[in-house]
């Protein structure tokens, strides 16, 4: 595609200062803006995409994007010019089976007075400029940046004050825009390609078919608007029925009243946008508060293992120490033990068994032990007496003996063995280790002890 060069080089350090046009030229899609009181066109470019147009920019749609078709309507108080045209475009078969989807567009250009049969006084009808989109717009020419969407031929001004058309070069296709009283009237695409003598018939037809239906007056002049028309243009234009000039291409303009089309397309992409912008909003909400729940449960779980294994490694470091400690600890009790009689193993044998062995204290006859138990928490002794009467001094013994009343004594009912003797069992409980609750028919505290 050839290039035509811009106006403005440093588009950054010169920002439009009015509306920015998207607009169909002659070779591609240009970018039209005004700063500084003059015009500036950047392009061309295959698509409006490539353009990167600002926010807000006006979109010119081409003349294959839509059908205009310039319609004689009645006036008639009770309905409405848009009803009678929406009607009249439905006799045509061009709004389909859902007008409101057809996006079309009316503006009006003049009324005159017609005699209507069967009436004595004539009627009035109204010409309307309509617009009806084609079809769905090519996906390279939707820019949701756009706000505001506008036929090509109607953002161009007109060549003269009364009918007058415009012949110009649109996306590298010829087409005729017709204007009446300075308002927009209808773009007709031409089927040549060249200016020759075929596209000068094809433009007398066009013409004379717009002249018997009324809807051109005698036609001021045809204005040839493009920079290489070369020499055959002058040729081209003295094989048409009117007057013509050749002038330079224009920058397009705002017209005073907006038709601002909106193509559903741009809507509903629009639409689809702001859903799947609010669904990725709502999925990266949800999966920051599951990395988030995530975050918290290991957090909750791996705290408690890591302070464990903190204490383990603390634990591991005094360990050597601790054990040195637990030994030196079991040496001094052991070595505590042998120098207190009352917790020494042999002396406390020594003195259970005196009162059994010895006249001094007067020696208990008849009893003896059988086992002798000491743990450091508790005495147990087991034995037999020839009667109760002898078992129980020996139990009074042990409560009142000096070194052994310490203890806490308790011991069950002696037992009656077949050959008379009485068996019996008396465990005594350092104070330090408390006293439990005595047997049934025994003695649970010394009550003779210090």
């Amino acid at each position: 595609m050839k290039k035509r060069p811009t106006v403005a080089k440093k588009e950054k350090e010169n920002p439009p200062t009015g509306p920015v046009f998207v607009f169909p030229g002659s070779e591609g899609w240009e970018v039209w803006s005004v700063e500084n009181g003059g015009a500036r066109c950047v392009g061309p470019a295959e698509n409006p995409q490539k353009l990167k147009a600002p926010e807000g920019s006006v979109i010119c749609l081409p003349s294959r994007s839509i059908f205009s078709v310039p319609l004689w309507i009645p006036v008639v108080e009770e309905t409405s010019p848009k009803e009678l045209t929406e009607l009249a475009l439905e006799k045509k078969n061009m709004l389909g089976a859902d007008p409101e989807a057809a996006v079309w567009a009316m503006e009006p250009i003049r009324t005159e007075r017609v005699a209507v049969a069967g009436q004595e006084e004539p009627g009035t009808r109204q010409l309307e400029a309509t617009a009806v989109l084609a079809g769905p717009l090519e996906d390279d020419w939707i820019l949701e940046q756009a706000g505001r969407h506008e036929i090509a031929g109607r953002v161009l001004p007109a060549s003269g004050g009364g009918a007058s058309a415009v012949l110009r070069r649109e996306l590298g296709r010829w087409v005729m825009d017709f204007y009446v009283g300075g308002k927009w009237l209808h773009t007709q695409p031409l089927l040549s390609r060249e200016l020759n003598a075929e596209a000068a018939a094809e433009i007398g037809t066009l013409l004379a078919q717009m002249d018997g239906e009324g809807i051109l007056e005698e036609l001021g002049v045809l204005v040839l608007r493009d920079e290489e028309a070369g020499a055959g243009a002058a040729e081209f234009l003295a094989l048409l029925p009117c007057p013509v000039r050749i002038e330079p291409r224009v920058a397009p303009r705002l017209p005073t009243v907006p038709w601002d089309l909106q193509p559903p397309v741009l809507t509903e992409r629009r639409l689809t946008g702001a859903g799947k912008a609010q669904k990725k909003k709502t999925i990266r909400a949800g999966v920051a508060i599951y990395l988030l729940v995530v975050c918290c449960a290991v957090a909750y779980f791996l705290v408690p293992i890591v302070r464990l294994k903190m204490t383990e490694r603390q634990l591991a470091t005094i360990a050597a120490d601790a054990e040195k400690i637990r030994e030196a600890s079991m040496t001094w009790r052991e070595a505590g033990a042998l120098m207190n009689p009352k917790m020494n193993a042999l002396e406390l044998l020594w003195q259970v068994a005196r009162p059994l062995i010895e006249k001094d204290p007067p020696q208990i006859e008849g009893v003896r032990l059988t086992s002798y138990d000491y743990n450091g928490k508790r005495l147990l002794l087991t034995g037999e007496g020839k009667d109760l009467e002898q078992t129980e001094k020996y139990f009074e013994w042990l409560k009142k003996e000096p070194m052994l009343a310490v203890y806490q004594w308790r011991h069950p009912q002696p037992r009656l063995l077949p050959n008379g003797n009485a068996q019996f069992q008396a465990e005594g409980i350092p104070p330090s280790t408390g006293v439990g609750e005595g047997e049934e028919g025994g003695t649970d505290a010394n009550a003779n002890a210090p």
